[in-house]
């Protein structure tokens, strides 16, 4: 007899809800604010090149707190506007920036995600985030009224591992009681989640938004918006 699914786990930024409109939107605002005028199409390419090159939030190590990720980011930040010109009074503006990236204001969550969330506890499954996401994620999803979607959430900064790490995984599915066979996890990125979920055992599913497609993904494995999902379990 086939093994009956139990869980779902779900990536957070790129498969729940993205940054609205985007990074570099955001950025440019904020030094707006200060005095500074920025091109948000160069920060976000900016912010990619950086954060690629740190290689994520791996960066941060397997352990963290509140003020290492305050520092870590204010690092990160001042990477991306150095090359374009800074921001006078960087401080009182990575102060107000930082803090803005909890409200609800600067996030969209993807417009299928509230039903597919529903209709998935309908079904009983047991339901988790694990994402590679810093201290703050517990307050943003309360922000965005996801919360109450999930079970449990399993970040990188709560475990001390970052996807694909096998640790982030094997973390969830201690929270949803479940084996890597009774498990499913969706996510945007090939690596983190594809790659990581499978070399566990776990069921993987990749999101590919907006056209995109990663030929190295079977097709019965990729779907195009979370609703698909619902007619795969």
């Amino acid at each position: 007899m086939p093994v009956k699914l139990k869980a779902v786990f779900f990536d957070a930024g790129g498969t729940l809800f993205r940054p609205f409109p985007s990074v570099g939107e955001i950025y440019a605002r904020a030094a707006s604010a200060h005095g500074a005028t920025h091109d948000p199409e160069l920060l976000e390419a900016e912010f990619h090149k950086v954060w690629k090159k740190r290689g994520g939030l791996s960066s941060l190590g397997t352990e963290t707190n509140e003020e290492k990720e305050h520092a870590w980011w204010y690092s990160l930040v001042r990477e991306v506007f150095e090359p374009h010109g800074g921001v006078q009074s960087f401080d009182e503006f990575f102060k107000a920036l930082h803090r803005s990236f909890e409200e609800k204001e600067l996030w969209e969550i993807y417009p299928e995600v509230p039903s597919v969330l529903e209709k998935l506890r309908e079904k009983g499954f047991t339901l988790g985030i694990v994402s590679n996401w810093d201290l703050r994620l517990p307050k943003l999803l309360k922000n965005l009224g996801l919360n109450t979607h999930f079970d449990f959430l399993m970040s990188s900064s709560m475990c001390g591992a970052t996807k694909p790490s096998e640790k982030i995984f094997r973390e969830a599915l201690k929270c949803a009681r479940a084996t890597p066979e009774e498990a499913v996890h969706v996510g945007d990125t090939y690596e983190e989640d594809y790659v990581g979920a499978r070399k566990l055992g776990i069921t993987a599913y990749h999101l590919e938004r907006n056209g995109s497609e990663n030929r190295s993904i079977p097709r019965e494995s990729k779907i195009s918006s979370l609703g698909d999902l619902l007619d795969l379990i």
